[in-house]
């Protein structure tokens, strides 16, 4: 596949869209029923464990503290201004041996999210990721991830709306090209050429043999070069009771999508082998919709029904948890941006 033919297939396929243009019929929508709920805010009535609804600033770790410690990978939070002999300690002291997954507590689309190998790259990576707290987690080498979005109706009755399959993304050897032309001819991580590069700097310009196979990414995340899949299909009711009894644990949590790490599909029934990396709110997508062969028709009629779900949800919390004010929201806004442009002007 040449370069320009990876260009026209990020233009073909919706999800490699930027955020903004994927998300612009949403933004009307959005308008519409927020003069419904007489609010525009109206979301922010929901998930009041999370900062405006779980929609921007609102800590990973504070709601996985609710959960069990065996359904929670081993975790911590470190401040950037602390030591490294301190963050170091911090992993002695809670037991946590490398790899470790380092990602920002305060975060966005699974963006800065890194599986470190070393002290030295935990060194490095602080340097280069400079946001205010951290969370440290062990890594969970669990086959299975997936993204479930759950929410409890009006009358507490729990829902999942989506369950969502991720393939890491690999690279497999065709016995001519290079591992770097390789990642060139690959739509999902092209972009990503300078990072993967200074990763697989060693085998960067070697020539992977026919068959073999390089996990590039080992993050589940869609930015990184994931493929999301429709796993709706994989639906049971030992999942759904499951997740029930999980987000039952958390006070005043209603609609949010639960991305986990599984050992097998049993997993559920045993209770076992289950680990919940982390818990979005109102901003979770569906993530299925993501699906190659789902459609873009089909992907924004399941946008449009989950924003009704929020919709609904909120007008009924109103009664009892009225919005925040529009001046919290936009300090809120205001706070995040500077968060965001701080990190883009160290990072360059």
């Amino acid at each position: 596949m040449s370069r320009l033919s990876v260009f026209f297939q990020r233009i073909y396929y919706y999800e490699y869209w930027p955020l903004w243009v994927f998300y612009l019929p949403a933004l009307f929508y959005w308008l519409i029923l927020g003069i419904k709920a007489r609010s525009l805010l109206y979301f922010t009535s929901i998930n009041r464990c999370m900062n405006f609804g779980g929609a921007f600033l609102s800590s990973k770790y504070g709601y996985l503290k609710y959960l069990p410690k065996e359904n929670v990978p081993v975790s911590c939070v470190v401040n950037r201004h602390m030591p490294l002999t301190e963050i170091i300690k911090q992993l002695k002291i809670h037991h946590m041996d490398y790899p470790i997954i380092v990602k920002p507590d305060i975060g966005e689309r699974g963006k800065s999210v890194s599986k470190i190998q070393n002290e030295q790259q935990l060194s490095q990576y602080f340097k280069e990721v400079p946001y205010q707290t951290f969370i440290l987690q062990e890594y969970i080498d669990y086959p299975i991830e997936i993204g479930i979005l759950y929410y409890k109706d009006i009358d507490g009755k729990g829902n999942i709306t989506s369950i969502g399959l991720k393939k890491f993304c690999t690279i497999q050897g065709d016995g001519q090209l290079t591992l770097g032309k390789l990642v060139l001819k690959n739509p999902r991580i092209s972009r990503r050429k300078k990072q993967i590069e200074k990763r697989f700097k060693n085998r960067w310009n070697q020539v992977l043999k026919r068959g073999e196979k390089i996990i590039v990414e080992p993050i589940g995340n869609h930015n990184l070069g994931t493929t999301f899949l429709n796993g709706n299909h994989l639906y049971s009711d030992q999942m759904m009771q499951w997740i029930d009894q999980k987000a039952s644990m958390i006070p005043n949590f209603d609609y949010g999508r639960f991305d986990l790490r599984i050992n097998s599909w049993n997993s559920f029934k045993n209770d076992e082998g289950i680990k919940i990396l982390e818990i979005n709110g109102v901003n979770s997508e569906p993530i299925h919709i993501y699906s190659p062969k789902f459609g873009l028709v089909n992907a924004y009629k399941e946008i449009f029904k989950h924003m009704r779900i929020i919709h609904r949800l909120s007008v009924h919390q109103i009664k009892h948890s009225p919005p925040v004010s529009i001046n919290s929201f936009v300090q809120g806004i205001i706070d995040f941006r500077n968060k965001k442009e701080q990190h883009n002007i160290i990072k360059a």
